[in-house]
């Protein structure tokens, strides 16, 4: 005799529902899968508001960053005006080189409107292309740097002791 056989008896499983061989089964595994199908659902969920909170983030620091940008440039306009009046510019280069007094009157709008007609508008230009445009003109006629806050004598001097034409450079 070798010995290999069953030393336990099987076990007798007493049925008391009306439930065919296996029914068991099929509810543990629909059960197993309600429970996945959850757990996907939540994991689902979960993406979705992280999603939501990483763009909230950064639609507010864009709103930021254009708020920045709309300081700089109302700085760098009312630098402008400064630096041409002292040079006895009248008139600025375009119009939004100067910071517009509330004042005006529609009739006077109306006027530049037509006179603009035939130039670009500043409408269809970016703050932060107004910016870059306005910093240039700051840096070549008048050889100031907003962000250094300074007037350098001549362009070597700008050049070697201001660290360059955008905000980034000064950070």
């Amino acid at each position: 005799m070798s010995r290999d056989g069953i030393v336990e008896p099987i076990p007798l499983n007493v049925k008391t529902g009306k439930s065919g061989i296996g029914h068991e089964a099929l509810l543990k595994r629909k059960a197993e899968e309600k429970l996945e199908s959850y757990r996907r659902k939540i994991h689902m969920k979960k993406q979705v508001e992280e999603r939501a909170a990483e763009q909230f983030r950064m639609r507010l620091k864009n709103k930021q960053d254009e708020m920045k940008l709309e300081g700089d440039l109302r700085r760098s306009q009312r630098a402008c005006q400064q630096l041409d009046t002292q040079k006895n510019i009248q008139v600025p280069r375009e119009a939004w080189y100067w910071l517009r007094l509330e004042e005006e009157t529609e009739e006077e709008e109306e006027e530049e409107k037509e006179q603009d007609e035939d130039e670009y508008k500043s409408e269809d230009l970016s703050v932060l292309e107004k910016l870059q445009i306005l910093t240039s003109y700051l840096r070549e006629e008048h050889l100031y740097c907003i962000w250094c806050g300074t007037a350098y004598e001549d362009k070597e001097d700008l050049s070697s002791n201001c660290p360059g034409p955008t905000s980034a450079d000064h950070d």
